[in-house]
This record gives C-alpha cells, structure tokens and sequence, in this order.
C-alpha cells in the first residue's frame, strides 16, 4: 500500500525539464528541482526505457515499482535511504512496460562510499580517519545482518549503490539503487545469495579496506556468533566467491580503465 500511494500518472513529469523520449536505451538520470507537498525540492529522476526485446516487460512489475518497495522496506528496518517523491510507468496497448521513473529526494552532502572515503578518511594509519573508516565498516556490518536476517537478498550491494555523508558521531550511511532487490526462502540458496552480497561488498573493500576493517565488518555482521573459527571460515567463503566470480574480471577492467 505504502509502494502503491506514492504512483504517480506519466503526466507527473510534465512540468519537468526531462527528456524522457530521449532515453532510448536501458536509463538515464535527470537531477532537477520537484514539487512535493507546496514545496520545492532538488532530486534525481531515474528513466528506465525497454525497447531490446517486442515483449520485454510484458505484464510484468516494473524494475522501479520493485525499487521504491525495497527502498521502503529498508527504511522500515532502519537503514537509511533517499525519500521516494514518484514513481511511474508507461505501458503500451498491449500491457507491456515501455518507460518507467523512480524520483528520489536528494540527500544533501552525501557521496558514493568510494568517493567519501578517498575524501575524508583516506589514510587508515591516521587516528581520526581510522576511527571513521572503522566506524563506516562496523556500520555496514550492521545494516547487512538487519536486511539478512530478514531473509532478503540485495543483489547489487556495491559501494557506489552506497551514500555516506560526515555527522556528528562520524558518517551516516544511506543505500540506494535495489531494483533486483528480493526476499527468499531460508536454505541454501538464500545463503549462497547472502554470501554473494557480502563478497559484492569486498570486491573494493579488498583494495581499500585493511584486514582489522575487514575483520571489523564480519564480526559486526555476525553479532554474537563471532566467534574467531566462525569468523574465519565466513571470511574464507566470502574470498572464495569473490575470487571465483569478481575479481579477474574487475582487475582486468581496471586494467583497461588505466590505459
């Protein structure tokens, strides 16, 4: 009820400078000004636009129907997310999904994960900036465990799908961007998904994070069962994964990326 009171009609985006017609391939962001409630507000409008297959998204939920119920969900279990102003969908006669917009509220101040830690806390030897980078890996340990422990699946938990902006005890974390987001039966595809998760997280945190942040980040996300052997063998599964399903492929774009 809540993902389905905040649909708006196609029309919605009328007064708007976004040329949706334009988006013609998979989606295209448009950062403008909306009206919300007799106020103005600055915001991102997502387009997402289907023309690959003559019945892609043929009556199908939309991919920004699924997101707006997923950003809710996270909100409802505590972890911070952008406001959801609209979303909408185009369908064509024969019901199937041509165009669709999610609008988000900006979050003022914040940056992708990667962006704030290479700005504020790059140097982990440095007090203060290793007390943040610490705080930052203790906090995505807890937000991961709170959405697993309710049995559902991110699917896309990269660090540039999470925002971080500075606060008065350290950062505060947002995420954004689950449109593949899911729940799933407890099992062992669920665990398996669960540890893809966590290994999505570590394809930069390998690069960027030390092995105490690591550390740091896996007995957050196991709370009382911690215990050092568990821990280990978590960590083990999660660098297996990762190395097996992400890492040759991201080193081989970084080294594409460099030349």
């Amino acid at each position: 009820q809540a993902t389905k009171s905040l649909k708006k009609e196609w029309s919605f985006l009328d007064p708007y400078p976004i040329a949706a017609d334009a988006v013609t391939k998979r989606s295209a962001v448009f950062v403008c000004e909306i009206k919300d409630s007799g106020k103005t507000t600055d915001a991102y409008v997502k387009i997402c636009s289907y023309r690959k297959h003559p019945l892609q998204r043929y009556l199908r939920k939309g991919r920004s129907q699924t997101e707006v119920r997923n950003l809710l969900f996270f909100h409802s279990i505590g972890i911070s997310t952008p406001r959801v102003l609209a979303w909408g969908e185009k369908r064509n006669g024969i019901g199937r999904i041509v165009q669709e917009f999610i609008i988000t509220e900006a979050v003022p101040e914040a940056q992708q994960l990667d962006v704030f830690v290479a700005e504020h806390c790059p140097e982990p030897k440095q007090h203060e900036q290793s007390q943040l980078r610490m705080q930052i890996a203790k906090k995505l340990g807890q937000l991961t465990r709170a959405m697993h422990k309710a049995d559902f699946i991110h699917e896309d938990l990269k660090w540039r799908n999470v925002l971080a902006r500075r606060s008065q005890d350290g950062a505060e974390i947002f995420w954004i961007d689950c449109p593949k987001g899911y729940f799933s039966k407890p099992g062992a595809t669920l665990d398996r998904k669960k540890l893809k998760d966590c290994a999505t997280l570590d394809k930069v945190a390998r690069t960027h994070c030390s092995k105490e942040e690591r550390q740091a980040f896996l007995k957050t996300y196991m709370g009382k069962a911690a215990t050092n052997k568990k821990m280990e063998k978590l960590c083990h599964e999660i660098v297996d994964y990762r190395r097996g399903r992400f890492d040759a492929k991201d080193d081989c774009q970084n080294k594409h990326a460099k030349k």
